[in-house]
């Protein structure tokens, strides 16, 4: 997974990160919906909120 998402879930779990012993090329990483996901209120809130949040990186 990428360093910046790999970082926030060690700190919330204490969980040890340790370099790729390989060179990796950058990435992005897309977040996939359906439109009937964004019909739903809990889901749309899901969907903005992980928007938010990887905005932040």
């Amino acid at each position: 997974m990428a360093e910046r998402v790999a970082r926030r879930f060690a700190t919330a779990t204490g969980v040890s990160i340790v370099p790729v012993p390989y060179d990796v090329e950058a990435f992005t990483i897309d977040l996939l919906h359906t439109r009937r996901a964004v019909a739903d209120p809990a889901l749309r809130w899901f969907i903005e909120l992980v928007d938010r949040v990887c905005k932040e990186f």
